[in-house]
């Protein structure tokens, strides 16, 4: 069997600061700008895991000054959990739906930021919201929300946040980031169906509207 050449190879420098892009394959469908959009992403992500920014796979509202992050494996319904808040939710408004930002300021604050990075939806706000909490969803055929232990909202927020794991320095300063925002706010676990009653028990629980 021929081994595939790849459309593109993205070589970085130690620090992760630099890169070079190297495109092997036509433009079709777009794929140099795609290309270009997440190797940018990527090397933001790399070089800020070490400094108390994390860039993390989730779907964010905004809702009276507190952003909120869905969390959640690909297809659990993280766009769709957001757009239901949106709709029943009186004053939320999106703030990224694929790949907010999370700083951890030196004073203990927790901001989430949006970025250019959105997934399919164009939501590139350039704006913050201190962190509201952090809530994982996983598909039920019932409502409900309970709030996870430390152990388990570390577990849980690990694996959305960009890093590579086998590199010391950046994966110290991931656990570190963590280790500070679940201190800072709350985290949950809602299992739900796609509807109006779920965005309004995870509303209700996470922020007494």
């Amino acid at each position: 069997m021929t081994q595939r050449e790849p459309d593109c190879l993205l070589s970085v420098s130690p620090s992760y600061r630099e890169g070079e892009l190297h495109i092997c394959a036509q433009d079709t469908s777009g794929q140099i700008a795609f290309a270009l959009n997440s190797s940018l992403m990527l090397l933001y992500a790399l070089n800020t895991a070490s400094k108390g920014t994390l860039l993390v796979h989730a779907a964010t509202v905004e809702f009276e000054g507190k952003g909120y992050l869905f969390l959640g494996r690909s297809g659990t319904g993280k766009s769709t959990h957001a757009r239901l808040w949106l709709e029943h939710v009186k004053g939320s408004s999106l703030l990224n739906d694929d790949s907010p930002i999370l700083r951890v300021e030196d004073n203990g604050s927790v901001f989430v930021y949006g970025s250019p990075w959105s997934g399919k939806t164009a939501c590139y706000k350039k704006c913050r919201a201190e962190l509201g909490g952090v809530v994982r969803l996983s598909q039920a055929p019932l409502n409900r929300i309970r709030a996870m232990t430390p152990i388990e909202a570390y577990a849980s927020l690990l694996p959305s946040c960009s890093c590579i794991p086998w590199e010391r320095k950046m994966a110290d300063g991931v656990h570190n980031s963590i280790e500070r925002i679940i201190g800072r706010c709350g985290s949950y676990h809602l299992e739900c169906l796609p509807d109006k009653a779920a965005a309004r028990l995870c509303a209700q629980t996470v922020k007494a509207i």
